[in-house]
C-alpha cells in the first residue's frame, strides 16, 4: 500500500513539474473565438504506476492515425496531423527526450460546420498483442461569455465499436468510464488533463 501511495504521489509531482515546464514559453494569452482552432498531444507514460515498463511500439497510434489521414472516417474529420511544427512542438521535443513517456499522436483539429471539433480515437495494445484499452476524446469549446473547454474522455477496456457511442451524453458501458473536464481556458495557454495511462497536452491556437 506504501508503495502504491509512494507512487501515485510521485506522478502527480511528475505531472505539476511538466505542466510548469510546458506552459513556461507562452505569454500573453487572448480569449477565445469562433475562429480559434485546437492543437493537442497525447503521450503515454512510459512506466505505469506501480507497473513495469511497456515495450516501445506504434501500435497504439495506428487508430488514430488512420482515421486521420482517411477523409470518409467520421472519427478524426478535421484533424492534422503535425509534424515539427505547432504550439506544442517544444514540448513534444521534451517528451521524446524523456525515458518516462512517449508520445503517442501530436495534431490539430479545426472547426465542422457544426461549430464543433470531431472526436480522436486511439487504442493501447496489451503486452501480449492482443487489442486492449479503446479511447476516444471528446473537445468542446464554449465561447458563450467565458471560453471553456470540455474534455470528455471515453475509455473502454476492450476494443469495440458497439460499446462506445459517439456522443458523450450515451449511458456508458459498465465496462467504460469517462473522464470529463472543463475549465476555462485563454488562446495560447496550455492545458494538462491527467489519466492514469496518460496525458492529454491542449492549446487553443487562432484561425491561421
Amino acid at each position: 500500500m506504501r508503495i502504491e501511495n509512494s507512487s501515485r504521489s510521485f506522478r502527480h509531482i511528475l505531472s505539476f513539474i511538466l505542466c510548469a515546464i510546458l506552459v513556461l514559453p507562452y505569454s500573453s494569452p487572448t480569449e477565445a473565438n469562433e475562429r480559434t482552432d485546437l492543437e493537442y498531444l497525447i503521450f503515454r507514460y512510459a512506466v505505469p504506476p506501480g507497473g513495469l515498463p511497456e515495450p516501445a511500439n506504434s501500435h497504439d497510434r495506428l487508430l488514430a492515425l488512420n482515421e486521420i489521414l482517411s477523409n470518409s472516417a467520421a472519427a478524426g474529420r478535421g484533424h492534422s496531423l503535425l509534424n515539427g511544427s505547432g504550439s506544442l512542438a517544444t514540448a513534444k521535443k521534451r517528451l521524446n527526450k524523456s525515458p518516462s513517456h512517449q508520445v503517442v499522436i501530436h495534431a490539430g483539429a479545426k472547426r465542422l460546420n457544426t461549430g464543433h471539433f470531431a472526436p480522436v480515437r486511439f487504442r493501447v495494445k496489451r503486452r501480449n498483442g492482443e487489442v486492449g484499452a479503446y479511447i476516444r476524446i471528446y473537445f468542446h469549446l464554449s465561447l458563450a461569455g467565458t471560453s471553456r473547454l470540455s474534455t470528455s474522455i471515453v475509455y473502454a477496456h476492450k476494443y469495440s465499436r458497439s460499446k462506445v457511442k459517439d456522443t458523450v451524453t450515451s449511458r456508458p458501458n459498465p465496462s467504460t468510464w469517462v473522464i470529463r473536464d472543463t475549465r476555462t481556458i485563454t488562446v495560447g495557454e496550455v492545458n494538462y488533463v491527467d489519466h492514469p495511462r496518460f496525458g492529454v497536452l491542449v492549446v487553443a491556437t487562432p484561425f491561421p
